[in-house]
């Protein structure tokens, strides 16, 4: 720190001179030069092709042993299924797959859990999770692996992905024939999504189920050793066409690289086309990609990180440090040539556990903060974070800047700047004399920050949206009016404190600092988040005038502060997505449909904070929107200042 207290460091010094006449050119060449490398990461010359850092993954490779058999017993199970499924539409069937377990020879156990859905009282949702364990015949079960299967009701919204308990079953028949296992296989079948996933881990991993506050996981009747890895089966039927991988995770979390590739090279023995966010058209290997391509992929995988929203059941693994991903076979659409029967997915499936079966310690030789710009091509985390660096670097530059002007002093590069900097200083100096009831930019900060906590997960948000919903208001319509109110009063926060010209600079000094440390913090956990937010954000910190300024600037800076308010920037990617999905809709019925959408967006977003622990909900309101009630009572100063003018003049 002795850097910041060096009496040299001045403005009037030559660095200080320096610094404040050029750090605008600074600012911009670095944010220019964050884009331009990200977009380099695209060019072979700048990423790397993959590969396997464990050896002890090979022995996967080798020739499956798995038969026919096994794929007619995977058919038999699917047909008694499609007629489980036709007497019970309503419910999951666990009397057929735990008696199924049974046949099979598994130790079956059942576990119950409890949703108390938050802000309302009374609503209760049950589910069950059916699972069975194959103890591993050469160790003392020591360790673990999971293959998992979410099972939908025919009701449900989402992908049919009934085939997935047949494959899961029928690979449990064959592993329970073979002696090799060196780990417990464990062979799931969830409830309710995410939610039963959620409820399994929070009950294997701990021991008070009264811990958690909505989530009544209960005891798990059964256990197996320390889980090393994670498989999660999402087959839409039995004849596919590719394999798509599914590996983001929990706040943006990913899977070890090693996983993935071990995945990748199984399925291309076999003959299975696959790969991240696969579809029909996309080639497998990079050299058939283009430039175009490998950005799309790039900020693909960003946008799906960023929310912190897991895209399978296994992006609760990794929380607990194991490595999942979630397999989703595609059905086939066409009557092509790339068809796929049973047998080879079921010797996909053979070859990942033999080759999780050998490991000897947890994955840790392979990358585990990347970015897949194909599915043979990824960027290490060492190649893609001077990104974050370039952006970051130009918030500590002006807020060094205003550290040297503290002592009140300026840079004048003529007389007319002289002039402006003496009309300043005499309506600061008015201010101080005429207007005793000024507010610290420490006092604003404090109650910015009391005034977010309210809206976090907590007694006092409970107590609001419980009241607003006896008022009529559903949860979404009472969240997403606490947020407009809580938006309201940080609009009018400017004009209700007054804040002196130096109060000002340590606001904005502070505001520079805390979203710095905030992208610097965030994206050492989430990259794409950060990235992301910097990239937006960014331009408002570099633009924003330290002194008085031209009005175009300031209005110009006024007007992207607004842009930058945390609801409307969600309304309007809200509403860029809605217009993409609906294009048949009026401009009228699109606004409509956008709102609607922010809210349960909003509402979505707390339920996972408060069940799953996503952070994003957190970050948002107890960060993102003090920082911008800073910004924006910074912003306006200009406008406040000018208002002062008048009454000065008035006076005189």
């Amino acid at each position: 720190m002795g850097i910041l207290s060096d009496p040299s460091l001045t403005p009037q010094n030559k660095f200080g001179k320096f610094l404040s006449k050029h750090h605008a050119k600074i600012c911009w060449l670095c944010y220019i030069a964050s884009i331009i490398w990200f977009l380099c990461l695209a060019y072979p010359d700048f990423n790397q092709s993959t590969y396997l850092s464990e050896n002890a993954l090979s022995p996967g490779l080798v020739y499956p042993e798995i038969k026919q058999d096994s794929n007619r017993l995977m058919q038999l199970y699917m047909e008694k299924l499609q007629r489980e499924r036709e007497q019970h539409k309503t419910i999951t069937p666990y009397a057929w797959i735990s008696h199924e377990m049974k046949e099979i020879g598994l130790e079956v156990y059942v576990h119950n859990y409890t949703l108390i859905y938050p802000f309302a009282k009374g609503k209760i949702f049950q589910g069950k999770n059916v699972y069975g364990i194959l103890r591993a015949p050469r160790t003392s079960s020591t360790e673990g692996i999971v293959f998992s299967a979410p099972y939908r009701l025919p009701s449900s919204v989402h992908n049919e992905v009934t085939a997935s308990v047949p494959v899961l079953l029928a690979f449990a028949e064959f592993a329970r024939k073979k002696n090799y296992w060196a780990k417990d296989l464990i062979f799931l079948v969830t409830e309710h999504e995410q939610l039963g996933m959620e409820a399994f881990l929070s009950a294997y991993f701990s021991e008070d189920p009264t811990k958690s506050k909505h989530l009544k996981y209960g005891y798990l009747p059964g256990r197996a050793g320390a889980l090393q890895a994670a498989i999660n089966l999402e087959i839409q039927d039995l004849n596919i066409e590719f394999i798509d991988v599914k590996i983001e995770g929990l706040n943006g979390q990913l899977p070890n690289l090693d996983l993935f590739n071990v995945v990748q090279r199984i399925t291309a023995r076999e003959g299975i086309t696959s790969g991240y966010k696969h579809t029909t058209f996309k080639k497998r290997r990079s050299h058939h990609s283009t430039l175009q391509n490998n950005v799309k992929n790039m900020l693909s995988m960003l946008l799906t990180q960023s929310t912190g929203v897991p895209n399978g059941n296994h992006g609760l693994f990794h929380r607990h440090r194991i490595e999942a991903l979630t397999l989703e076979g595609v059905r086939r659409h066409t009557n092509g040539a790339h068809s796929y029967n049973g047998l080879a997915l079921l010797k996909t499936i053979e070859g990942i556990s033999r080759s999780l079966n050998n490991l000897l310690e947890k994955f840790h030789q392979s990358y585990f903060f990347y970015i897949l710009i194909h599915n043979d091509r990824f960027v290490s985390i060492g190649d893609y974070m001077p990104c974050m660096i370039l952006l970051v670097f130009p918030l500590f530059v002006k807020a060094f800047l205003l550290w040297l002007m503290a002592n009140g002093d300026a840079v004048f590069d003529n007389e007319d700047d002289l002039e402006i900097e003496q009309e300043n200083a005499e309506q600061t100096a008015f201010i101080e004399t005429t207007d005793s009831g000024q507010t610290s930019a420490l006092t604003i900060s404090i109650y910015i920050c009391m005034l977010a906590s309210m809206y976090c997960h907590g007694p006092v948000l409970d107590f609001l949206v419980i009241n607003l919903n006896r008022q009529g208001l559903n949860t979404p319509q009472s969240i997403s009016l606490l947020m407009g109110f809580w938006v309201f009063v940080a609009l009018t926060l400017p004009f209700l404190y007054k804040l002196s010209e130096k109060s000002l600079h340590e606001l904005h000094f502070g505001c520079l600092i805390v979203l710095g440390l905030t992208l610097a913090v965030v994206g050492l956990l989430n990259f794409a988040l950060a990235f992301l937010l910097g990239i937006i954000t960014a331009p408002l910190a570099i633009h924003m005038p330290i002194k008085e300024c031209k009005s175009f600037r300031k209005n110009l800076s006024i007007l992207y502060c607004l842009i930058l308010n945390p609801l409307v920037l969600v309304y309007t990617i809200v509403l860029i997505l809605t217009i993409r999905q609906f294009p048949e809709l009026t401009a009228n019925d699109l606004l409509i449909k956008s709102i609607f959408a922010t809210m349960d967006g909003i509402t979505y977003s707390l339920m996972d904070n408060l069940i799953y622990g996503n952070w994003l909900y957190t970050v948002a309101v107890f960060i993102l929107l003090p920082l911008w009630c800073g910004f924006w009572t910074v912003v306006l100063r200009a406008r406040v200042s000018d208002q002062i003018v008048i009454t000065q003049k008035k006076l005189k």
